[in-house]
């Protein structure tokens, strides 16, 4: 699931051309923190690069990378280290998702192997609204960091996988994947996160500067 209604009160919209004040890309923050924009690519759930991703990168609210940086900080000293999915995420994806998920489908092996593509917003996987769009909200995972690079720990599930099997407690998932959940919960929660107990790839900052807003900027560096 998106997450796309989690941390999302009624509130203005708020559209701009440029990047407005109080945003940053990540990578001028920290750019130790692994970047791997699916949403810039084909390689998510639509099969498609998604309209206003024009580069693959995280672009958060100024506090929120801040306190992303200082998890990773934390993070480190045990040879462990963030990568992150998605990050702020313009209106028009979202309009996109809803749009996408209107349309008649068969299941997905990859993504959502139990439910037709037009039963995804009535299962709750896909909502009008998205936290992300505000800057504050994150989607990442854990990895171990070795010699040739990054090695991603085993979460059960891959990102955006609309299934149960995704829910950051679930049962249906290792031992080992669930312990891996709990270490990201964990560190993130240091660092002022909160996690969205259906998707273990998502977190809100809790003290996000722009909640209840909703941005369209371009993602560009």
């Amino acid at each position: 699931m998106l997450a796309l209604t989690l941390g999302m009160a009624v509130g203005s919209f708020a559209a701009a051309v440029e990047r407005p004040e109080g945003f940053v890309a990540l990578r001028a923050v920290d750019p130790t923190i692994r970047q791997d924009i699916r949403y810039a690519t084909n390689g998510n759930f639509t099969r498609s690069v998604v309209p206003g991703y024009v580069s693959p990168a995280c672009i958060l609210a100024e506090p929120v990378a801040k306190a992303l940086a200082e998890a990773q900080a934390a993070l480190k000293p045990q040879q462990l280290g963030l990568q992150v999915f998605d990050c702020y995420r313009p209106a028009r994806a979202v309009k996109f998702f809803v749009e996408w998920a209107s349309e008649k489908g068969k299941p997905d092996p990859d993504y959502y192997p139990d439910v037709a593509r037009n039963k995804l917003i009535a299962k709750g996987y896909i909502a009008a609204r998205s936290g992300h769009s505000s800057g504050g909200s994150i989607d990442l995972t854990l990895g171990r960091l070795t010699s040739t690079g990054f090695e991603a720990l085993d979460m059960g599930t891959d990102f955006d996988f609309f299934d149960p099997r995704s829910h950051t407690r679930s049962k249906a998932v290792s031992k080992q994947a669930s312990e891996n959940r709990q270490l990201l919960v964990k560190a993130m929660e240091k660092a002022g996160f909160a996690n969205y107990d259906r998707e273990w790839w998502h977190f809100r900052f809790r003290k996000e500067p722009f909640a209840g807003k909703t941005f369209d900027f371009e993602v560009r560096e």
